[in-house]
């Protein structure tokens, strides 16, 4: 069975300082995230471990690990080979790809025509662009059913076995492959760390890179830059003097709950 694991490697945005949001502010460029610290997303890292434990447990599949990026996704590709993935491929493309979800997923689909997939996995949303799109539009170029929200899923072949988290609870589907399934974290899964031997091996691991189909990439031009306020809900207490404030206070909030 071939898996594709599509994923997406994003700037920790959270090592950027105070100073940083600030002046991004200023004008319409963002804050510059060229020098931090890239990973997958929970989601992608939560359906690579689930992929990983089914191989421990004798599923027979062939792993592919797929991004579309710079040199900054080497060192996850890497790790990916490093922790049993069979290839590694970077699709190599520059510009801002936050919002260009349907060139994202051309390229998915355009590797799967030309190397044969019949398991597509992806995060349900980035937390860059968190537009959720790229899913249904690789399953639409496909013509595969696609499936969201996925929080566990097993390998039967020729189907796959499915939780999905819906508005109602959760739902099992046993779909027969082809299919793409977009992969929620749950908070049960962590990545696995390879080990001193399987990150050497890693290093010298063969990375197919090639640049990506030249394609039409939506123009997304940011027009304005706001910085939301940071406030915590409160009440204030509003009284003459400081015992009738904590006379209020006693009341309206301690006193109820401290009742046994």
């Amino acid at each position: 069975m071939n898996i594709l694991l599509a994923f997406k490697a994003e700037p920790d945005q959270g090592m950027l300082a105070e100073k940083d949001w600030l002046a991004a502010t200023a004008g319409v460029s963002g804050p510059d995230t060229a020098m931090l610290r890239c990973s997958p997303g929970a989601d992608e890292q939560a359906a690579a471990s689930l992929l990983l434990a089914q191989r421990r447990d004798g599923c027979n599949m062939a792993l592919t690990a797929l991004s579309i990026g710079d040199e900054r996704v080497i060192h996850w590709l890497r790790y990916f080979a490093a922790l049993g993935f069979d290839t590694s491929v970077l699709l190599e493309a520059s510009g801002d790809l936050r919002f260009a979800a349907e060139f994202i997923a051309r390229q998915i689909a355009g590797w799967q025509r030309d190397h044969g997939a019949d398991l597509i996995i992806t995060g349900c949303q980035s937390s860059e662009g968190q537009n959720g799109q790229t899913p249904f539009l690789v399953a639409e170029m496909l013509a595969w059913p696609c499936f969201t929200q996925v929080e566990r899923f097993t390998l039967e072949q020729p189907f796959i076995v499915i939780d999905q988290r819906t508005v109602t609870g959760l739902r099992r589907c046993r779909v027969r492959l082809p299919a793409v399934i977009a992969v929620r974290q749950c908070g049960e899964m962590a990545l696995p760390v390879p080990g001193m031997r399987q990150r050497l091996a890693a290093s010298k691991a063969e990375i197919v890179r090639q640049p990506a189909v030249p394609d039409k990439t939506p123009i997304v031009q940011c027009q304005k830059l706001a910085r939301p306020e940071q406030r915590r809900n409160a009440t204030i207490i509003d009284g003459a003097t400081t015992q009738e404030k904590a006379r209020i206070l006693w009341q309206d909030y301690l006193c109820q709950r401290m009742q046994p």
